[in-house]
């Protein structure tokens, strides 16, 4: 099948199903051929970022409330809200906790080097260890940073053990974090 209606097709499947977007994940496989699509950008108003903003430091304020830091009716909000979830601007809501409060994990920063010959397997290996929590590609002399959590020494040692004995894992060093002196990972920065 020519490319050219191979794309006409993923766009036809992408108009169609667009709200269910999200769960495509970008990718359509079609005949052994895996087309990339891009999530369209909205155009965010100044209020849809106030909006934002409201709800990344606080996301169980009332509609009440946040209509009237706004400067909008709650109708507005609702449909603001529901409108933002539908693009897949927001994804969710979560939980902030106290980490001083909880038996805390053992945290490390783990600097990786792969092969490229296996980058995509060692990936996929890397994304299905639980206590891999995040993975970061980037410039220079390691291919990844890993984000590690695991409750116990023990378990951290292990997860790291299986991390090294991944095809494609030529090294490894690992930093443990003593101490989280700010955090601002769950925060979008937005000028109004």
């Amino acid at each position: 099948m020519p490319n050219w209606l191979l794309q006409i097709l993923a766009i036809t499947l992408h108009c169609t199903l667009q709200p269910y977007h999200i769960f495509l994940q970008g990718r359509i496989n079609m005949m052994n051929k895996t087309i990339e699509i891009q999530p369209e950008k909205i155009n965010l108003t100044t209020k849809d970022k106030k909006l934002l903003i409201l709800l990344q430091n606080n996301a169980r304020e009332s509609n009440a409330s946040l209509a009237r830091k706004v400067g909008v009716s709650r109708a507005t909000i609702q449909e603001r809200i529901q409108r933002l979830e539908t693009a897949g601007v927001i994804q969710g809501y979560s939980v902030q906790i106290n980490r001083q409060k909880i038996q805390r994990n053992v945290e490390a920063i783990v600097m990786l080097l792969a092969d490229n010959k296996s980058y995509k397997e060692t990936f996929d290996s890397l994304e299905q260890m639980p206590y891999v929590k995040t993975i970061y590609s980037h410039s220079g002399e390691w291919d990844w940073s890993l984000f590690v959590s695991a409750p116990t020494l023990d378990e951290f040692h292990l997860c790291i053990s299986q991390v090294n004995e991944l095809l494609g894992v030529k090294a490894t060093v690992s930093y443990i974090v003593m101490k989280t002196r700010l955090d601002r990972s769950s925060e979008v920065k937005m000028d109004l």
